[in-house]
């Protein structure tokens, strides 16, 4: 299974789990193709503390899951503020495609 389909089964999994997740958006890495490099989510959930940006790993869970992941927590307003470069996401990652709510 290839990380788009893993970063879209994570995204609908943890939706269901948490229904109070508006947006999840993938982020990505200049070296994403590498298969040791964590599938990488940031949920928008307006029921979380503000704590910036705070990465939580998890590791693989084969083979449903054959990658690490990572997955960023935040408020509306700290999305808000990822998406105008005023929160920087760590170095090398950048906001990718939308999974949730799918196009």
């Amino acid at each position: 299974m290839d990380k788009d389909k893993v970063a879209h089964l994570l995204a609908e999994a943890h939706r269901n789990v948490e229904p109070t997740i508006v947006r999840i958006v993938r982020v990505t890495a200049s070296d994403e193709t590498e298969s040791n490099e964590p599938v990488k989510l940031l949920e928008v959930n307006p029921a979380t503390s503000p704590s910036g940006i705070l990465p939580i790993a998890f590791s693989s869970d084969p083979p449903t899951v054959p990658y690490p992941s990572i997955v960023i927590e935040v408020t509306q307003d700290e999305f808000d503020q990822i998406d105008s470069g005023a929160l920087p996401l760590p170095k090398g990652w950048r906001l990718g495609e939308t999974l949730y709510p799918a196009a």
